[in-house]
């Protein structure tokens, strides 16, 4: 079973089997349509640390497609160091003297939220931009050390909650990592005080103090079956809405996921090499059939629930040590993004037949608004 941690696995699969084709590289030279992990040039850039920004832009425009859910880039040498100067991005309006603040007893409403504010991304790819999922969220523990260790995921819903996993507010992380202390939103490099890619940067990540978290009170630490795993944290300070931050809908509590359904996780967790990623990273997954999911669970002693989704079970690509808590999202025909699951736990990393399994959010739509109605004050 995954520790109670469970980290995203970005990836890209060693390939022989998938056949290649021609392509054209950032630098203009003709080449193969390849996995990353295939291209020695390309991998041996993703693996250093720190991460470059011009190494993460010139990987996102060398991605060339897929082969089924894994992502392939064109393989081909980086250009020499160039010095490109960065330039800021305009911010958009932000909230100011003139806002009208609203209650933050109630998710954002539907026409504010799951906006992505990047137009002209490739859509499916590795990489993100650097406004792509702006939403999503770092939860930073408070270790014994004194330093801040970021080991779970979550997503904006309103100006001053993030939903969760309530594993990631109480039980193991407590004794194993430290105390939930600060949530960190606007987040794409981790080993960057400003954030750029191809000279355009962001802005400086929103750091928030926690003032409050509240997991479901039906989830218990040691159960097997990770049932009600799901959480919420309230913010001492409001988010200020920009380009990099943004909230996401919550799905409707009528919505079906069929089997073969695609949804969508991110961020920051292992990649296949085995080493977190500095940059947060994206991935496809299919909705697997939920009653082999559960056979399959019951031969580890897990009984899965009504409330419980199963996302994956393709070699290699899954949510893994890293994003607890992180989202599953699906994007609507109009473009809006909802988050659909939560990070809970699987089998392994990436093992082929074996999907992650995902807290339903369309279960908990009624607890989640009692819990913000309940704790806004």
């Amino acid at each position: 079973m995954w520790f109670s941690s469970v980290f995203f696995v970005s990836t890209l699969i060693w390939s022989n089997v998938y056949s290649q084709s021609s392509c054209v590289t950032p630098l203009g030279k003709t080449s193969n349509c390849v996995s990353l992990y295939d291209c020695s040039a390309l991998l041996t850039a993703f693996e250093q640390r720190p991460l470059p920004n011009s190494v993460v832009g010139f990987l996102r425009r060398s991605q060339c497609g897929f082969e089924g859910y894994v992502p392939r880039v064109c393989c081909g040498p980086l250009p020499p160091d160039e010095n490109v100067q960065p330039t800021p991005r305009p911010t958009a309006p932000t909230e100011g003297s003139s806002e009208v603040f609203q209650e933050d007893s109630s998710p954002a409403p539907r026409n504010q939220c799951g906006v992505d504010t990047n137009g002209d991304r490739i859509y499916g790819g590795t990489f993100t931009d650097l406004d792509e999922f702006p939403w999503m969220a770092l939860l930073g523990y408070l270790t014994r050390k004194g330093t801040t260790s970021y080991q779970c995921g979550g997503v904006l819903i309103n100006h001053r909650y993030v939903l969760t996993a309530a594993h990631c507010i109480k039980g193991a992380i407590e004794t194993e990592v430290g105390s939930l202390k600060t949530v960190r939103l606007g987040e794409y490099d981790t080993q960057q005080d400003v954030d750029c890619v191809d000279s355009v940067c962001a802005d400086s990540p929103q750091e928030i103090r926690v003032a409050s978290a509240y997991a479901h009170p039906g989830y218990i630490d040691k159960n097997k079956s990770r049932r009600d795993d799901i959480g919420i944290v309230r913010m001492a300070g409001r988010a200020r809405y920009t380009y990099y931050v943004q909230p996401i809908c919550l799905v409707d509590n009528r919505v079906r996921l069929d089997t073969g359904n695609d949804v969508h996780v991110a961020g920051w967790g292992k990649t296949l090499n085995g080493r977190n990623s500095p940059v947060k990273l994206k991935l496809t997954l299919p909705i697997f059939d939920k009653d082999d999911c559960v056979s399959k669970y019951r031969t580890l002693g897990a009984m899965l629930g009504d409330n419980q989704i199963c996302a994956g079970g393709v070699f290699a690509e899954d949510a893994c040590r890293g994003d607890s808590g992180g989202p599953l999202m699906k994007r609507r025909p109009e473009g809006i993004w909802e988050a659909v699951g939560v990070v809970s736990f699987g089998y392994g990393c990436g093992r082929d037949g074996w999907p992650g399994v995902y807290t339903s959010v369309a279960g908990y739509i009624d607890w989640i608004k009692t819990t913000l109605q309940n704790t806004n004050v």
